[in-house]
């Protein structure tokens, strides 16, 4: 997913998937199969009453059939040849079966939103925004004006300003410990000679 999963964002990338036209199918395969993936994995942790799970298996398996034919049905089109346009039609039906069967995914999402919100709550990742602890930083004067100027730059391009924990992360939080006991030392040094 293009966004941290929780609940609402899943919700916001199938009516996201939705709202695409038919004239999209080709490239939609890719968002296609990140969807089912997501789905696949909510079904494997999300712990509903046996009639619910069953209906939530059912649910993520036409979802997971129809994000598979129209990743086909992209493959073969993109393969080319004279069956091109008629790959083309194959991948707007399948688009269709992925909506029909996203919308009703949505749809038992909502019913049972509890569930999904609690597990997708106990579940989510810590997020450290970037932008925020790169301005911190710059203005206890931990890092350089020019580190400060790259750092808001590549955020700005790169249009993520959160990270989620990952090796990455831990080594950021360490150099921020260390930026900030170096600050107190420069602070401390100032004190003395003053």
């Amino acid at each position: 997913m293009r966004a941290e999963p929780t609940f609402e964002n899943l919700l916001a990338e199938i009516d996201s998937f939705v709202e695409l036209k038919p004239s999209d199918a080709i490239k939609a395969s890719e968002r296609g199969v990140m969807l089912s993936r997501a789905i696949i994995a909510l079904k494997d942790v999300v712990k509903l009453n046996p009639k619910n799970e069953g209906e939530m298996g059912k649910l993520a398996s036409t979802v997971d059939r129809a994000a598979t034919q129209l990743t086909q049905s992209a493959l073969n089109f993109k393969r080319g040849g004279v069956l091109r346009a008629d790959w083309v039609r194959f991948a707007q039906r399948d688009m269709r079966r992925l909506k029909d069967g996203l919308l009703a995914f949505r749809e038992f999402m909502l019913t049972n939103a509890a569930a999904f919100k609690s597990w997708m709550q106990a579940h989510a990742p810590p997020n450290i925004a970037l932008e925020k602890l790169v301005r911190e930083l710059h203005e206890e004067r931990a890092i350089s004006e020019r580190t400060f100027v790259l750092l808001m730059a590549h955020l700005a391009k790169n249009g993520r300003v959160k990270l989620k924990p990952s090796p990455t992360v831990a080594q950021l939080s360490r150099i921020s410990a260390y930026l900030t006991e170096l600050q107190k030392i420069r602070s401390d040094a100032d004190v003395q000679q003053k």
